[in-house]
């Protein structure tokens, strides 16, 4: 039998990861309230894949127990099973193999193996000073108005939750209460940022700063650049599109709509904290808010979709070609033919599969076409927004077994990554070593 792949060990082990949560959650001390085997299995799915969507409440229908079961998903669903395995291993002195290597390089997105036991320490060295500031920083937000032993936990919880971007709250309002709450808000987006940025981006800008390489690879500018361009472009495109949106958000201040225009930017890019209600949006913001989550994060990173560095070199393919050059330059720099052409089966895989998943759902459904394509992109980008319900829970509450199913394996897809994905499931075959004729085929 022939060993496993990495990219099947890693979609293996969040498989695992997602039933053995769901068996916590299921166990009668977890929950107040009675809850199904698939909303049981949904929340754990949506834990460990750090999505956030939420078919039931994390505060009324689980107990304290449940929450804390909830955000350890949370926290191992971010780092990945396989990161955490590892360095509690190099911790214990058990020398780490080449097989091994290989399969965390995959869990990290980590380019090549090399020096990958250092990188590993220092993120989550990084990943728990980050937290863990986040945490006190939080706590001294909180004590005012929760009091000190609610204020712990709702501390612990979103410091963990805002920098894995998982979007849960266990908040009595959730993230609503905290519309126009700067502070808040900016230490929520910060983490989120951080997250987001990726651990082999966040490595390279540590390493730069300690002066330890004289320059930032092309990718972490990448991933800066990208990053910053859709944050900036997506304030504007939403304050002017929701500026004069007659539908509820022109009761808003000035204020209100730029604080909003703000956070939707940052928050839509795999967050999937809400301060306001979506369905208030004009169907151009909500289709700017698509396209942010779509996007997603950045490369090794806790968010999902297609990531900031494949937008940026289908882009950059794009200008390359209408400008009539040969080679797509960046930074000084050449894109290899085989990255070219990984963004470019990952954009196309992406949008097969939500098209699909999202055609499936509505038929079975029948509910409004861009809440169902909003939910579905949220699920795959592992955002965790909604246009919701009434009851403030995901849209995806709404739904049947059979489509909640459907949410459920797209949450896992996001996370493990499209190209990831498919190489699991499909299988291997061997290099042909035959050279063909080259082939004119007119477009």
């Amino acid at each position: 039998m022939a060993p496993f792949r990495p990219q099947q060990i890693v979609f293996y082990s969040y498989i695992l990861l997602i039933i053995a949560g769901s068996f916590f959650l299921w166990l009668p001390f977890s929950r107040k309230e009675d809850i199904s085997l698939v909303d049981i299995l949904f929340t754990a799915t949506s834990a460990v894949t750090v999505t956030g969507l939420n078919v039931v409440s994390i505060r009324d229908d689980f107990s304290l127990i449940g929450q804390v079961i909830i955000l350890l998903l949370i926290q191992i669903g971010g780092l990945g099973y396989m990161t955490l395995t590892t360095f509690f291993l190099v911790t214990l002195g058990r020398k780490i193999g080449l097989r091994e290597r290989m399969i965390l390089a995959e869990s990290l997105n980590y380019p090549g193996i090399y020096g990958l036991v250092r990188f590993l320490k220092r993120t989550i060295l990084f990943v728990f000073i980050v937290e863990l500031l986040g945490f006190f920083v939080f706590l001294i937000l909180f004590i005012p108005k929760y009091g000190i032993e609610k204020a712990l936990f709702y501390s612990l919880f979103h410091s963990i939750s805002s920098f894995n971007n998982a979007g849960f709250s266990i908040f009595p309002q959730g993230f609503y209460e905290f519309n126009g709450n700067m502070t808040v808000n900016l230490v929520t987006s910060l983490l989120v940022i951080l997250g987001g940025l990726g651990f082999f981006t966040l490595n390279d800008i540590i390493l730069y700063i300690k002066g330890k390489v004289r320059n930032l690879s092309v990718t972490t500018k990448l991933v800066l650049y990208t990053n910053f361009i859709l944050w900036f472009s997506g304030f504007v495109i939403v304050l002017i599109t929701e500026y004069f949106n007659p539908a509820g958000t022109q009761l808003w201040s000035i204020k209100d709509k730029i604080f909003n225009a703000l956070t939707l930017s940052v928050y839509t890019r795999t967050a999937g904290f809400s301060t306001f209600d979506y369905s208030l949006l004009s169907e151009s913001t909500l289709l700017v808010a698509i396209i942010l989550m779509f996007v997603g994060a950045s490369p090794g990173g806790t968010g999902g979709g297609i990531k900031t560095t494949t937008f940026s070199v289908i882009i950059l393919s794009t200008v390359s070609y209408i400008r009539g050059q040969k080679e797509v330059i960046v930074f000084n720099r050449k894109i290899s033919e085989d990255t070219l052409r990984k963004a470019m089966v990952i954009t196309i895989l992406s949008l097969s599969y939500i098209f699909s998943i999202n055609l499936l759902i509505d038929i079975i459904e029948e509910k409004d076409f861009l809440a169902t394509l909003f939910e579905v992109i949220s699920a795959f980008s592992t955002v965790g927004l909604s246009m919701g319900n009434p009851e403030g829970l995901s849209f995806s509450a709404d739904f049947s077994d059979l489509s909640k199913v459907l949410i459920i394996v797209t949450m896992i897809v996001g996370r493990v990554g499209i190209l990831s994905f498919m190489m699991a499931i499909s299988p291997r075959e061997e290099n042909k070593h035959i050279a063909y004729t080259e082939a004119k085929v007119l477009l």
